[in-house]
């Protein structure tokens, strides 16, 4: 008997570990997640090269970069709660996501370019005069990343209302981040580091791009037109992946909708409202300290490759190996989480993480041809350790996310993705910019001195004999510094995140239970739980049964007890996913 053939497709399916019908939940989630390409592409190439670039290239003091960080991130501070309540605010056929995704998309790609050229600006100019053009231009990226970001963020809970489709999403999203980070790195690497040989051969050719891979160059002798030339063209191919989202991701349309009355406290009363969720409080009090301790090492760790341990020459060497090393955590947490939750991957990679921050304290400045290949060892083994090990947390936010919008409505009786999603991407923002500002002027005030390049020639505003090895000795300089801020308090932080993991409990079985709770509320007008389940409610909102709009009757309403579920489904919660179809389907046809 011959055995049935499997497509590709689904062999391809079955590797990633994903379920479900091709057409109904695997085209959606590929559209949805394009995004994550452009996305995450532009955010790789920044966290790779825009402190170097404005520092060694442009110019610019640590402490004048650290500047422009700050303010971009006040001005996230603003835009990101604003964008969440009107997106959740949102009348539109489009649906109250979707229309926002289109409108961002030529200001994405626009102001994405213009944050890595000053047009003449730079050369003719004060240091502050270009100071405040990219403080310009960072903000006016910023705030089309945010009318981008937000929508797509909130819009994931209807996209993927079962609580392991979810982890599927993200999963995928996963892989679309490396598909944008992967050829994102490559054509910077290409562009940035290619030399044009004394003698133009083809072997010479091949072995110049070669080199661009295994060789960098010091940031301070790459030529601006060449990040000219990668800004314009990474702009121009971020628009695809954009435009699959924008033009093949449906939702439901929002016309009918209703919303509470807008006055001048709703924004403020809206975010207090989040508090009231205990599942929000511990997810914020894990990302913001994950996010903390990514965005102190991300700040300084230019600075350790290049002044501690002397191998920026191994850059690019360095970041193919972190790529394919947090890559490699990705299967493993997928397997973890489908099978305990997802919490448990934390707990399983983030030692890895901590063992690699350890290994930063022992590195030291190059003194003999020895400690020079001992650098590079202890680098590549941080490096490997490092990005295998940060996966496990990022991992479980991401996935956890979605699903305190479910405890939230339970709490408040209104789905608010937008104001959820708000926090997802202000915690990042907020962690990198604060970050940045206080790394890099840190760091001048610890006597890191950028001014020995060519090109560079702003020293820095700390005065002398006010330096911390001034004050507190010789110890604190500049090498104690750079330990400092890329791994001394990015361990406290992981600790603090792994502390507060312990308190998230809420498991697929519940989770599920809250969601067909809610169901049933909104289709008979009251909802019977056993004294189990509210005491499950109770624990993961941290309200009382009573203060829930859970346990309230709506006028005309009749009681109704939650049904069992069968194989680990509810049927009311199959319905609900039905009728969500037939309303995308009718929008669908309704736009053509």
């Amino acid at each position: 008997m011959s055995k049935e053939k499997v497509s590709f497709g689904e062999r391809a399916k079955k590797a990633i570990g994903i379920e479900g019908d091709t057409k109904k939940v695997v085209f959606p989630m590929l559209n949805y997640t394009a995004t994550n390409i452009s996305t995450s592409g532009a955010g790789y190439f920044f966290s790779l090269y825009y402190i170097p670039f404005l520092v060694y290239v442009e110019g610019l003091s640590p402490s004048q970069v650290g500047l422009i960080i700050l303010i971009k991130s006040i001005w996230d501070a603003i835009t990101d709660p604003l964008m969440g309540v009107i997106t959740d605010r949102t009348h539109s056929r489009f649906g109250k996501h979707r229309v926002y995704i289109i409108a961002a998309i030529v200001p994405f790609v626009v102001t994405f370019f213009m944050t890595w050229y000053s047009f003449g600006l730079s050369g003719h100019a004060s240091s502050n005069a270009v100071m405040l053009y990219y403080i310009a231009a960072y903000v006016l990226y910023s705030t089309a990343t945010t009318v981008l970001t937000v929508p797509h963020t909130a819009m994931l809970p209807e996209m993927a209302p079962d609580y392991f489709l979810r982890t599927q999403y993200n999963s995928v999203g996963y892989l679309m981040n490396s598909a944008g980070m992967v050829p994102t790195f490559i054509l910077a690497s290409l562009v940035l580091n290619f030399v044009r040989p004394a003698k133009l051969t083809v072997g010479s050719f091949f072995g110049s791009v070669l080199n661009c891979f295994t060789h960098s160059l010091d940031p301070d002798t790459v030529p601006k037109s060449h990040y000219l030339v990668v800004g314009l063209v990474l702009a121009a191919a971020y628009i695809i992946p954009l435009s699959i989202t924008a033009r093949k991701c449906k939702e439901r349309s929002s016309l009918h909708d209703h919303f509470e009355p807008f006055n001048s406290t709703y924004a403020f009363r809206e975010y207090a409202l989040v508090f009231k969720n205990r599942a929000f409080r511990q997810y914020f009090i894990i990302s913001i300290l994950y996010m903390f301790a990514t965005g102190f090492y991300n700040s300084s760790k230019i600075f350790l490759f290049k002044e501690l341990s002397d191998t920026y020459f191994l850059y690019g060497i360095i970041n193919i190996i972190a790529g394919i090393c947090e890559a490699s955590g990705f299967p493993l947490n997928y397997a973890i989480t489908k099978k305990f939750g997802k919490q448990k991957c934390s707990w399983i990679t983030t030692p890895f993480w901590i063992a690699s921050l350890a290994i930063v304290l022992f590195i030291t400045g190059p003194k003999t041809e020895s400690g020079k290949w001992l650098n590079v060892v202890l680098i590549l083994v941080h490096t490997v350790m490092y990005n295998f090990g940060l996966s496990g947390i990022g991992f479980t936010t991401s996935n956890t996310y979605p699903d305190i919008t479910d405890v939230d409505e339970m709490i408040i009786g209104r789905r608010r993705e937008g104001v959820i999603a708000t926090f997802s991407t202000f915690i990042k923002k907020i962690a990198s910019g604060m970050m940045g500002m206080f790394v890099l002027t840190g760091l001048e005030w610890f006597g890191v001195n950028t001014a020995n390049s060519s090109s560079t020639t702003i020293r820095g505003s700390i005065a002398g004999g006010k330096h911390a090895y001034d004050i507190f000795g010789p110890f604190f300089d500049g090498t104690f510094g750079i330990k400092f801020f890329s791994a001394i308090v990015p361990l406290l932080c992981i600790i603090g995140s792994l502390l507060a993991l312990r308190h998230f409990t809420m498991t697929k079985e519940q989770h599920t239970m809250i969601r067909a709770a809610i169901a049933t509320k909104r289709k008979y007008g009251a909802v019977i739980l056993s004294e189990k389940d509210k005491a499950a409610c109770e624990s993961i909102a941290g309200q009382k049964w009573e203060n829930m709009w859970l346990s309230t009757v709506e006028e005309g309403g009749e009681a109704h007890l939650l049904e069992e579920p069968e194989n680990g489904k509810y049927a009311i919660l199959e319905e609900e996913k039905r009728k969500l179809e037939e309303e995308i389907e009718k929008s669908k046809a309704s736009l053509l």
